[in-house]
């Protein structure tokens, strides 16, 4: 019966230790994460952060005193003694997956929260294109054309203009010769009676 009465104890003892549920978090190789751990009635107990046994030399980073917060390594915790207190863990390693502990010093038995951190690889990072700039070879070529154009225009734009200034007397011969046409036409009918007429009498 003793017996009975010393291991319901332990077991009673051992639910008091855990304060609440399961933390879990989750992130990538070279990430980082922050947890947030609560407590009750202890707001200037010391707070720690741990993993396996929760000895004094499993604790990775941890408050002393008035020191509210501090950063050891990669950890760094802060408490803002309202009933919860931040650890960060930075530049996460596949080796930092496991189980963790929030602990809060007590006068009686420590309590703790229990963390699960799982590290993944980074997911791989699309491929970039790279373009490389073309350079034409006919830049000179084209260069010498352009020029030559340039001093073309001017002796094309005085030829268009003479061509401009030629049309009108163009024009008033074209007319000339349309108003003389019926004037030839009459002449050469007249030249051929005339011939017709000569080769009658001879």
């Amino acid at each position: 019966m003793k017996i009975l009465h010393v291991v319901s104890c332990c077991l009673l003892l051992a639910l008091c230790v855990v304060e609440s549920a399961v933390i879990n978090v989750k992130d990538v190789v070279g990430g980082q994460v922050k947890i947030t751990c609560s407590y009750s009635w202890a707001e200037n107990n010391e707070k720690y952060f741990c993993k396996r046994e929760c000895y004094h030399r499993d604790r990775l980073v941890q408050t002393k005193g008035n020191k509210h917060y501090l950063e050891k390594e990669r950890y760094t915790i802060e408490d803002l003694r309202k009933g919860v207190f931040y650890v960060t863990i930075k530049n996460l390693r596949k080796s930092d997956s496991g189980t963790y502990w929030c602990g809060v010093r007590r006068f009686g038995p420590d309590t703790y929260q229990e963390v699960h951190l799982t590290v993944t690889d980074a997911p791989p990072k699309p491929s970039t294109i790279t373009f490389r700039p073309h350079f034409n070879t006919n830049l000179p070529n084209l260069s010498a054309t352009l020029s030559n154009i340039s001093t073309t225009l001017p002796n094309l734009s005085a030829t268009l203009s003479n061509i401009s200034t030629t049309l009108p007397n163009l024009s008033a011969t074209l007319s000339n010769i349309s108003t003389n046409l019926p004037n030839l036409s009459a002449t050469l009918s007249n030249i051929s009676t005339s011939s017709q007429t000569s080769l009658q009498h001879l």
